[in-house]
């Protein structure tokens, strides 16, 4: 069956384990080139392209958009249009194994196989197409309310009804983005998943501070406290390296260099983009690769190397007034650090009192790979590596 190809999720990166499809550009019917983008999908937070191998016609859909399917699963089929139908159902039929195979979908019917004119084809997913060809609805003529001017079922029936689609007073929903609910699946997962156990210190910072404004003096770089504490936290597991780990089908990956993944807030969700090596880095390279990150994260340019390869976490929420919280590990990843403001606060030195700046640092540990002890050794070559600074 050479002149079938299959339309398969990809295996993007060592953690990608699912893909959601995000956006069919093409319909049942369309003709396809070699290399042309058939569809949007989302792994790890972030959209990837899938482009035609081969020339052909895309015979089925197999996957709506919006639904998620494991690495391998069978999303749709392209033949050359001498290929007959049973063919294609046979090869439907035989892919793959029974984790991964998708239902097939039914034979295409006249509705089904015509795409209507315009980008309201680009717009719609098939049932949203097949829908409008049972209501005699032109799509073109619809205004998408989903995302991105996406036309929904809802838009269909309301252009038949001639009124918008109904919502309660004063309500407005939102559904959620292909986005939002892979974060939202992940960390699902990651607290039903993942034995967590959490250990907490307060870490004095007024070295560091001192360290900062020294750096910072007539600098073209400003450098941040989250950029030193990044840094310490790179030595600290050098030092400790049992903690710089992934776990990944039931293997430690231990991690030579200490690639710190920072978590990123954004509109769409929160990214944990990958700083490399991060023990070969000055603070000043550690400020500007944030930075350039962050842009990233914010214009939606990540790629799928910004988002993988970390061995540790650390999110900070400090610049928001939190003083402590607790955070869920980041599979494959072994343990995030979470980090507040840093406080005023009085304090015994020497048995005198003093006061001191001090962050509560909260570390969340996958307890299937590092042990309590373990946990609170990194912590305490921590403290010494801030202590140190400078």
């Amino acid at each position: 069956m050479s002149d079938i190809t299959a339309i398969a999720v990809p295996k993007w990166g060592i953690e990608m384990v699912e893909g959601t499809v995000n956006i069919w550009n093409k319909a049942v019917g369309d003709t396809v080139a070699k290399g042309e983008e058939i569809l949007e999908m989302e792994s790890d937070k972030i959209v990837n392209v899938w482009e035609s191998p081969a020339d052909g016609v895309l015979r089925r859909i197999l996957v709506e958009e919006g639904e998620a399917r494991p690495v391998g699963a069978l999303l749709g089929v392209i033949a050359a249009d001498t290929v007959d139908d049973a063919s294609i159902d046979s090869f439907i039929a035989g892919f793959g194994s029974e984790e991964t195979k998708a239902e097939p979908a039914e034979k295409p019917t006249a509705s089904s196989t015509a795409a209507p004119g315009g980008d309201a084809a680009t717009r719609s997913a098939p049932a949203v197409r097949n829908l409008a060809a049972e209501l005699g609805v032109d799509l073109n003529t619809v205004t998408g309310t989903g995302r991105r001017g996406r036309i929904t079922e809802d838009d269909v029936r309301a252009a038949v009804s001639g009124s918008e689609p109904e919502t309660d007073s004063g309500v407005e929903i939102t559904p959620l983005s292909a986005t939002r609910q892979t974060i939202a699946k992940r960390l699902t997962q990651a607290k039903q998943d993942i034995p967590h156990f959490y250990l907490s210190v307060d870490f004095e910072l007024d070295t560091l501070l001192a360290y900062r404004e020294t750096l910072n003096t007539n600098a073209s770089t400003r450098v941040s406290v989250n950029d030193l504490l990044v840094k310490c936290v790179a030595q600290a597991l050098q030092r400790e390296p049992r903690v710089n780990v992934n776990f990944i089908d039931g293997a430690i990956h231990q991690f030579s260099d200490a690639n710190v993944a920072v978590a990123i807030a954004t509109e769409d969700g929160l990214y944990p983009a990958t700083l490399r090596a991060v023990q070969n880095l000055s603070p000043q390279d550690i400020a500007v690769a944030t930075a350039e990150l962050a842009e990233r994260a914010r214009n939606g340019s990540l790629s799928r190397e910004d988002l993988s390869g970390g061995s540790f976490t650390v999110s900070n929420l400090g610049m928001f007034g939190i003083d402590n919280f607790t955070a869920i590990v980041n599979p494959p990843m072994g343990a995030i650090l979470a980090l507040g403001k840093g406080t005023q606060k009085a304090v015994v030195k020497a048995g005198e009192l003093a006061i001191a700046t001090v962050v509560t640092a909260t570390l969340s540990c996958d307890h299937r790979v590092i042990d309590g002890a373990v946990g609170a050794n990194f912590l305490k070559v921590l403290g010494e590596e801030i202590a140190a600074l400078g």
